[in-house]
């Protein structure tokens, strides 16, 4: 497995945090050149920018663009290997020497999931499926957890979002926070062993000058977020009685 890390051009003390953490690791990073949001130039094919008003009732921030298309790039390069899985990092993350045996022992458990959230933005109400040991264990986001700063995938995954995830009409966190979509499972480990934006200034500026109209934004925005949250609420309530019921058995 390899470590995939989105580095933006330049960007010489994000890579040097990077260089930093994994030295300790036997994992060694692959740094993937980060798209740059400004030198995206509109209109662009693989961006709906009247479906992202609607969603996320905002207008076009070119750094989420770039984002959103370099962890696609992530992807597509972790394709191209035999690996089964990969781990996906931003730049601006940061972990102990303890995230390789963790990833060690959770992935005793990869058939439980084919997407693992390793970081968030929101406590996203982390149901327990089983204990991985003293610190963390294995969970499914019952509501919406955000921020991409760290994920485990593997190749069913990462097809799956290349193939779904395309135009782009939602920033990519909030977008492969839908997995039930694409066929995909996910699950996260709580409390979360990779913390974002580690005294980093964020590269993506998704200020308040982004939204709409109040109106504007609701009458599409509330009623796409309201049915998202039942159809995630009535998903991930049945992935959670799916694996509590084994582990019932297993008891």
């Amino acid at each position: 497995m390899k470590a995939y890390v989105i580095n933006m051009p330049n960007a010489k003390e994000r890579r040097i945090n990077i260089d930093n953490l994994f030295e300790k690791l036997t994992l060694v990073p692959v740094f993937i050149e980060a798209c740059v949001g400004k030198d995206v130039r509109l209109p662009d094919e693989r961006y709906d920018e009247q479906a992202y008003r609607r969603a996320h009732g905002k207008t076009t921030n070119l750094g989420e663009l770039g984002c959103y298309f370099s962890h696609l790039t992530a992807l597509e390069v972790f394709l191209k290997t035999k690996d089964e899985f990969a781990l996906i990092l931003e730049d601006d993350v940061s972990f102990d020497e303890t995230i390789e045996s963790l990833l060690n022992q959770v992935l005793k458990h990869h058939s439980r999931f084919d997407l693992l959230r390793l970081s968030g933005a929101h406590k996203g109400t982390p149901i327990k499926i089983l204990k991985l040991n003293d610190s963390y264990n294995l969970c499914c986001n019952y509501t919406r957890q955000t921020g991409a700063g760290a994920y485990l995938l593997n190749r069913h995954a990462a097809s799956k979002i290349l193939e779904h995830l395309l135009p782009m009409c939602l920033p990519y966190d909030h977008a492969f926070d839908r997995e039930w979509l694409w066929g995909v499972k996910s699950m996260c480990i709580d409390p979360m062993p990779v913390i974002q934006n580690n005294g980093f200034e964020s590269q993506i500026n998704a200020s308040q000058s982004y939204k709409l109209p109040f109106l504007k934004r609701y009458i599409t925005v509330f009623p796409y977020r309201a049915w998202n949250e039942i159809c995630r609420f009535l998903f991930r309530s049945l992935q959670i009685i799916n694996n509590k019921i084994p582990n019932k058995l297993i008891q």
